[in-house]
């Protein structure tokens, strides 16, 4: 990459979701531009591990908060975890599919837990985080998203309609943080090969023709895309793959993306009622 991350987006960064896969990676990244790091994670053995790698790799102040995003108590957390850090980088990559299900099948508190996650979690720290990069005048925001959010699709209909929430807000704060020197992106990500992805039970094919991407290659293209537009979507098979999604022949759209998801835990398509 060319830029200057530390000019541009020093010199600290708060990733949600930090502790391992594509989070991980642009940890990694960042840490050798020399910016500091705040990495959230629900679960404190990841978020140890994590931290200690990078102080044995690379000389930054690595800060590590264990936290549920979906908590109704996040807007007061983020003060505390904030404190009085210069945050110039915020990085939204939480929210991994959990699986498959049926969305009447399933209570409705899983997909509020997806609104939690996927929607007000975004919200929340793009409201505090991009307020307080607008007053300085410079800073970044990269909001993860999924191919899922580019259309509807069984087995998945809520966590498609969260990741399109995503898209959506990040092309609007993309409008409006521009003029004041605040950089948004959307990146959308296809099948990756994360710890997260793996515990979905998400069906990998790693020797096949069109295998998952490397964590390190999404988080790479994610900050050198930064800055240059609102929406990138990673990898080039599913750049070629996205004008299909985005066109309007809805019903094949829904159907092929329907069939991926069931094919994730060996559900039927079409979908058999039950």
């Amino acid at each position: 990459m060319e830029k200057n991350l530390l000019n541009q987006y020093g010199p600290w960064a708060m990733i949600a979701g930090g502790s391992e896969g594509i989070g991980f990676s642009y940890a990694k990244l960042l840490a050798a531009a020399g910016i500091n790091l705040i990495l959230l994670a629900r679960r404190e053995g990841p978020l140890q591990t994590a931290k200690q790698k990078l102080l044995d790799q690379y000389d930054v102040k690595i800060d590590i908060h264990c936290i549920d995003l979906t908590t109704p108590l996040l807007d007061q957390l983020l003060d505390d975890m904030i404190s009085e850090r210069e945050i110039g980088l915020f990085i939204y990559n939480a929210g991994a599919a959990q699986g498959t299900e049926i969305f009447h099948d399933a209570p409705v508190a899983s997909a509020l837990r997806l609104v939690d996650l996927n929607c007000r979690g975004p919200l929340v720290f793009c409201h505090k985080l991009g307020g307080l990069m607008r007053e300085r005048g410079k800073g970044g925001i990269i909001l993860m998203s999924s191919l899922a959010g580019l259309t509807g699709a069984g087995y998945v209909a809520a966590y498609s309609a969260t990741k399109a929430f995503d898209i959506a807000l990040a092309e609007g704060l993309w409008s409006e943080l521009k003029p004041y020197g605040v950089d948004v992106l959307s990146l959308i990500a296809g099948f990756t090969d994360t710890p997260a992805m793996e515990a979905s039970g998400t069906a990998f094919d790693r020797d096949g023709p069109n295998p998952p991407m490397h964590p390190d290659e999404v988080a790479d293209e994610g900050l050198a895309q930064l800055g240059k537009t609102p929406v990138w979507v990673v990898g080039k098979t599913n750049r070629e793959f996205t004008p299909f999604l985005r066109s309007q022949d809805r019903v094949q759209t829904i159907d092929l993306m329907t069939a991926g998801a069931a094919a994730m835990n060996n559900d039927p398509f079409p979908i058999e009622p039950t």
